[in-house]
C-alpha cells in the first residue's frame, strides 16, 4: 500500500531492484550513441561511426587522421613534432639564478622520441590538429599506458566548441624511472561530445594562432624558462653526489692524519731515546 501511494504521488515512476528504489527516468541506452539522459541533462559520446560523418560534414577536423588511432567511442590523438621538458638546474645554476635564454624545444620528430626523467614536467603537441564546430566539445584523457607507468596529465580536460589547433598538453613524470616517448606514438585519447543545443560563440584565445601552427604557445615556454628548481632526479643525484663527497673528504682526512700522527710518535720516540 506504501510503495502504490508512493508510486501514485510522485512524479517519477520507482523501480524497486536490490531493496533500493532506482528512477526510471535515469536510463542509458545505445542507439548509435552513448547516451545518459537525467531530468534535463543530456550527455552524449559520439561512436566511431559519427565520428566519420561529423569529419565528413567538416564537423570534426582530425589531421592527419588514422583509422589505427580511431576507436569505438573515442580517438588516440599521437605525439607531435614538439616538445619542451622542464629545465633541471645544477646547484651553481640554482645559486647564480640564471633566467636568461629562451627554452630550447626538442624536434620530436627528427629526434625520434623523447626521455622524461623521474619528477620533470614536459610540453608536448599533438599529432593530430583538430578543429570543432560549436555543435561538439571534447575531453582529454591520459592513455592507461602512460598513466600506469606514472605519467601524469595536467592539462585543462577539455576541448572547447570552435577550438582549432594541435593540443598543448602537460604532463608529469611521477614515476621513479625515466619515461621514453615515441613519436607519432598514441600518447591520450580524447571522447567527443554532440552538444544537446549549439554554443552561442566559439573558443577564442591568443595562445590558438600558436597552436593553430603546432607551435608551443610563447607563454608556456616563458613559463618553464624561469623554473628555478631542481627535478626530484636531480635532487636525488645531488644528494647521493654529497653523500659520496662527504665520504671521500672523511677518507681523505684519515689519510692526512696518519703522516702527522706517525711524526708525532717520531718526536716523542726521539725525546725518550
Amino acid at each position: 500500500m506504501a510503495k502504490e501511494l508512493l508510486t501514485n504521488r510522485h512524479p517519477l515512476q520507482l523501480k524497486k531492484r536490490k531493496n533500493t528504489f532506482t528512477p526510471l527516468s535515469l536510463k542509458r541506452s545505445y542507439k548509435g550513441s552513448a547516451h545518459l539522459d537525467y531530468g534535463r541533462v543530456e550527455y552524449l559520446i559520439i561512436t566511431d561511426g559519427e565520428i566519420k560523418e561529423a569529419r565528413k560534414k567538416k564537423d570534426i577536423v582530425l589531421e592527419p587522421f588514422s583509422d589505427d588511432s580511431l576507436q569505438p567511442a573515442s580517438y588516440d590523438m599521437r605525439l607531435g613534432k614538439t616538445a619542451i621538458i622542464s629545465k633541471t638546474i645544477t646547484i651553481e645554476e640554482l645559486q647564480k639564478q640564471v633566467e636568461s635564454g629562451d627554452v630550447k624545444e626538442i624536434n620530436v620528430e627528427s629526434k625520434g622520441t623523447i626521455i622524461i626523467p623521474p619528477g620533470a614536467f614536459t610540453l608536448f603537441t599533438t599529432l593530430e590538429k583538430i578543429k570543432l564546430t560549436t555543435k561538439y566539445a571534447g575531453h582529454i584523457g591520459m592513455k592507461s599506458y602512460y598513466t600506469r607507468k606514472g605519467l601524469v596529465l595536467l592539462s585543462g580536460i577539455q576541448i572547447d566548441p570552435g577550438f582549432e589547433g594541435h593540443l598543448v598538453l602537460g604532463a608529469c613524470n611521477l614515476s621513479p624511472r625515466s619515461l621514453e616517448l615515441s613519436y607519432a606514438d598514441p600518447i591520450c585519447t580524447i571522447e567527443l561530445h554532440r552538444l544537446s543545443k549549439e554554443a552561442t560563440k566559439a573558443y577564442y584565445s591568443d595562445a590558438m594562432k600558436q597552436q593553430k601552427d603546432g607551435k608551443i604557445p610563447r607563454a608556456d615556454r616563458d613559463y618553464l624558462r624561469t623554473i628555478e628548481t631542481m627535478s626530484i632526479s636531480d635532487l636525488t643525484t645531488a644528494l647521493t653526489t654529497l653523500s659520496r663527497n662527504v665520504d671521500a673528504l672523511r677518507k681523505n682526512i684519515w689519510y692526512l692524519w696518519i703522516p702527522m700522527i706517525l711524526v708525532f710518535i717520531s718526536i716523542i720516540l726521539t725525546k725518550l731515546l
